[in-house]
């Protein structure tokens, strides 16, 4: 083949391979987000005030008390089912109908033998559809009859210590650290997992499809709240689809369990809105006498700004900045700069704070910080841990995620998790093979047609450099191969000459 005609195929192989790659990638930033076949979402309809959710099918009303009505999925034999998902471990459920009529529901977002054996006092028939969701099969429900579904918390509840959840925040683009935490979470057997939010990268689809696959292999409910990810382009539309309100609460045994968004409080000067805030102090004026933990993304302040950082005993650093100039150079810059990523105004940091003392909660739990931190104030506990994935550039900051007992107030327990060293230059290194890693797992056929453009491209230009050069190059390879020439009938000359003698 011509040279000119290996030019314009290695042309029309980029040029496809780049538009193919560059479209895959924007039809996926763009591109809804599916749930399965069958499925159609409804819009949100949720009451923080009692974590209420009322839907209307037909002639009949479900009302779900720690849950919401998500959609409706349509089954193998052409019926359909509601699909309600947990925002709490023991959801309650009532079905009213004003004809008589026979109703299956989907509950998902639940430990389906917790719920079952709460649940029991129902005479409802269960099945058990995935790890995390359980199936009633048939309702039925007479004319003007209700039936209620109200699970009860295991005597076990009361006893410190028995039970236990997992707190965790900040798992975008930590895929393998994330699913090493979903694998040991579900040795654990919590009651209920936390994300401090920070779920995905940037809102995309097609982020928000491979995060929701990963944790719907979690065994027990999924508690989740808004980071500044996961609100970027549309992110805020896929999760209301996907987990529900952006604010709400729930009890279980003698606790309660207030979940806030702050997650504007990245960008825009406040980061908890006035409607939040007010509804906030209802919550906690009605919980008075329980003992309360508030769950939200962007801590009210930053220890990093300003103070110097907690060391952490078994965490050294890996090489002396005295001895390596690159390391001294980030070392130098990460203590100039300015560490901030608490609420942009002092003023609602202060009232936040006031307000968590106000009504004696007992910790705060945010993520936002990719390390982990905990301070106490007026005493509350205030416990930062953004350590489930994303990348580490905190000095001393390392994967993990925390556990912590129901009934027992005092005691938390940090589990580690394999970290990049602690030096800089490790950790950016790291950084960028996360993020590579990351881009891949999202969006893997336009990184396959983009890196066959890319070979495309590199073979061009050494082609182009060679026929710019090609009598260099020729001239060259002619005399290396005369020289090759003449020393291998030199060395034959001499050889036999030696020889001969």
């Amino acid at each position: 083949m011509k040279t000119k005609q290996v030019t314009k195929v290695a042309i029309i192989i980029l040029c496809l391979c780049l538009v193919a790659g560059i479209g895959t990638f924007v039809y996926n930033a763009v591109h809804g987000y599916k749930i399965n076949n069958g499925f159609v979402s409804v819009p949100l309809q949720f009451d923080p005030e009692d974590s209420s959710s009322v839907y209307q099918m037909g002639d009949t009303q479900i009302i779900v008390y720690g849950g919401f009505v998500k959609g409706i999925q349509k089954n193998m034999d052409g019926s359909e089912s509601p699909v309600i998902r947990a925002l709490s471990p023991l959801p309650s459920i009532t079905v009213k109908s004003d004809s008589a009529n026979s109703v299956s529901l989907i509950l998902e977002n639940i430990n389906p033998e917790l719920y079952a054996k709460s649940a029991a006092a129902s005479n409802l028939t269960m099945t058990k559809v995935t790890v995390n969701t359980l199936k009633f099969d048939t309702i039925d429900v007479n004319a003007g009859e209700t039936v209620k579904i109200e699970p009860v918390e295991p005597a076990e509840a009361a006893n410190a210590g028995q039970e236990k959840y997992v707190i965790l925040g900040d798992n975008r683009d930590g895929y393998d650290t994330f699913a090493e935490i979903i694998q040991q979470v579900n040795g654990l057997n919590p009651v209920f997992v936390i994300d401090n939010g920070d779920l995905v990268f940037s809102g995309k689809p097609n982020q928000y499809r491979l995060f929701d696959k990963m944790v719907s292999n979690i065994s027990t409910t999924f508690c989740t709240t808004l980071g500044n990810h996961d609100i970027r382009g549309n992110g805020r539309e896929t999760y209301t689809m996907l987990y529900g309100p952006a604010y709400y609460s729930f009890d279980y045994a003698d606790s309660h369990y207030v979940f806030l968004d702050s997650s504007p409080g990245w960008k825009e000067k406040q980061a908890i809105s006035d409607e939040q805030y007010a509804w906030l102090e209802r919550d906690l004026v009605k919980a008075q006498g329980k003992h309360l933990f508030v769950i939200t993304h962007i801590p009210p302040v930053d220890l990093r700004n300003g103070v110097t950082p907690n060391d952490i005993p078994n965490l050294v650093n890996d090489v002396k900045t005295d001895d390596n100039l690159l390391e001294e150079k980030l070392n130098n810059y990460y203590e100039t700069k300015n560490m901030n990523h608490g609420f942009s105004d002092p003023q609602e940091a202060e009232k936040f704070e006031k307000l968590m003392s106000t009504y004696h909660v007992d910790t705060v739990y945010l993520s936002h910080i990719h390390s982990y931190m905990e301070y106490t104030k007026d005493g509350v506990r205030y416990m930062i841990t953004g350590g489930a994935g994303a990348e580490l550039l905190t000095k001393n900051s390392y994967y993990h995620y925390l556990i912590a007992k129901i009934g027992d107030f005092d005691t938390t327990t940090m589990v580690e998790l394999p970290s990049p060293a602690n030096n800089y230059v490790s950790r950016y290194l790291a950084t960028a093979k996360l993020f590579a890693e990351a881009m891949y797992e999202e969006n893997p056929a336009t990184v396959i047609l983009i890196s066959i453009g890319l070979i495309a491209l590199m073979f061009l230009i050494v082609l182009r450099i060679y026929l710019w050069k090609q009598e260099p190059i020729d001239s060259l390879g002619k005399w290396l191969s005369d020289t090759g020439n003449y020393a291998v009938k030199r060395f034959r000359e001499l050889f036999n000459k030696n020889k001969e003698q």
